[in-house]
């Protein structure tokens, strides 16, 4: 399951990548094209927007993971590790009543 979260961020960064090589790189031609209207009919814009779309739908099913995701497996997580986590909050106040005595 990491493995494929991991993966989406990594095609997430790749996309927002490529969106901003591809919109540095086609600034001259908007100068020169800029009276006309068939510049977003080019192979560059063409590319820049299916570009923007695949990161704006990464971007979405990261958010929709962190909100639904994340959540549930904190929870599991807590629930597998709880002997832990208790043993690290009392070693962590008897370290503090210890501290400030």
């Amino acid at each position: 399951m990491v493995t494929r979260y991991a993966m989406l961020v990594v095609l997430a960064g790749a996309a927002v990548w490529g969106v901003i090589t591809l919109s540095t790189s086609s600034a001259q031609m908007y100068v020169v094209d800029f009276d006309h209207t068939a510049s977003f009919a080019t192979q560059n814009n063409t590319s820049f927007w299916l570009l923007a779309a695949v990161a704006t739908l990464i971007t979405l099913s990261l958010c929709r993971f962190v909100v639904f995701g994340l959540p549930s497996l904190v929870n599991t997580w807590c629930q597998g590790n709880k002997t832990w986590l208790y043993m690290a909050v009392l070693g962590g106040a008897a370290y503090g009543v210890l501290y400030l005595m």
